[in-house]
């Protein structure tokens, strides 16, 4: 939701966190297309973050997540124009919001995920039977063979013993962790350190604080920052096994669920060029539009990635809690399994996307610093 709501007040944090993406500035219009010629790029960035920050303000008390995730970028991707103290500390501030004030639409995310998929597997609609596939099938045929058919009557859990006594416990630990992470967001809402990070995102609007010589920096240098996230970016993709999760099924992600990390971190750095070549993207032109396409479909794959390897994490520890019985065991285990196909899943996908924006030069330095 959008709408602010005073703390007391709020059924949800929710109510007072908001998720919906703010429109970014985007063609040269205004004081940016005069900036454009002229400005240099500092300018060109306090003109952006001034935005941003000003979103923030405005909304308050509602948080919109997305401007605190697109701030921390850009002041990571053009520290180098930045006064770094500054910028280093006002980062880490935000990083540590967005992680307090998210925790709520995580536990969220991961009680909608499991009960739609327990709700899949333990289907007895004939209709139904699409939906009981494994989840593996969404990333497209193997090469191992045809694909079976999906079952026509009932899921793989359907009547079975454990499934409601399953389903109760992962509402009542995961609508628990919810309620706990709304009361510390309302609490974090209402700090003096809270009021403090709103203090320092007015500098963003009115002061921006620069490194020293940045106002002589050509506009163009942006290009450079976001050339060389960029080539982060292609360097921690290019480390991750993708001629193995090219292949549709290859069951790695049943039984090593701690090697998504670097999966992790390259959704966060899929997003940071992204941010970055938007801020570009008036200097860049029509050149802009395909990689920022590309880009948002990376995201939204490593986005589904995240969900699930979340979700499997709160099945196996909610097959973790003491005296469950041995069914309400096995229906979690199956649940957890689940969701690790479709990490599997995400990542083929990734596996299948990631290789035609690599070979397309969009990301190269070259052809970024090229107008």
């Amino acid at each position: 939701m959008t709408d602010a709501t005073p703390a007391a007040e709020a059924p949800s944090a929710a109510t007072n966190v908001s998720h919906q993406a703010r429109p970014h500035p985007g063609g040269p219009s205004g004081r940016l297309s005069a900036l454009l010629d002229e400005g240099s790029a500092a300018e060109l960035l306090a003109v952006n973050l001034a935005a941003q920050a000003g979103d923030f303000l405005r909304g308050l008390p509602a948080v919109d997540l997305n401007t605190l995730r697109r701030v921390g970028a850009l002041l990571r991707t053009f520290e180098s124009l930045l006064d770094p103290g500054w910028s280093r500390e006002l980062r880490e501030e935000l990083s540590r919001l967005g992680a307090l004030l998210g925790q709520e639409r995580a536990y969220g995310r991961r009680l909608t995920r499991l009960l739609a998929g327990l709700d899949s597997l333990t289907s007895t609609d004939p209709r139904a039977g699409a939906a009981t596939a494994p989840a593996v099938l969404a990333a497209g045929p193997s090469t191992a063979g045809p694909v079976p058919r999906p079952r026509e009557a009932e899921g793989l859990l359907a009547r079975h013993p454990g499934a409601p006594k399953a389903r109760a416990l992962l509402e009542r630990q995961l609508t628990l962790g919810r309620s706990r992470a709304h009361t510390a967001a309302l609490q974090e809402l209402g700090s003096a350190r809270f009021h403090a990070l709103a203090d320092r995102m007015t500098l963003l609007v009115s002061d921006l604080p620069l490194r020293a010589g940045a106002d002589d920096t050509p506009s163009e240098s942006l290009l450079a920052c976001a050339a060389a996230e960029a080539a982060a970016l292609a360097a921690a993709a290019e480390a991750l096994p993708l001629e193995r999760t090219a292949v549709a099924y290859n069951g790695d992600c049943l039984h090593d669920p701690g090697d998504d990390q670097p999966w992790h971190q390259v959704h966060g750095m899929v997003r940071r060029t992204q941010y970055a070549l938007e801020l570009c993207a008036p200097l860049m032109g029509r050149q802009a539009g395909p990689p920022l396409a590309a880009l948002t479909e990376l995201g939204r794959i490593l986005g589904r990635h995240r969900d699930a390897a979340e979700a499997a994490e709160a099945a196996a520890l909610a097959a973790l809690t003491p005296r469950i019985t041995p069914a309400t065991g096995y229906v979690l285990g199956v649940v957890h399994a689940d969701q690790r196909l479709e990490v599997e899943a995400a990542r083929h996908a990734f596996s299948t996307t990631w290789p035609d924006l690599y070979r397309s030069g969009w990301l190269t330095e070259a052809w970024l610093t090229t107008r």
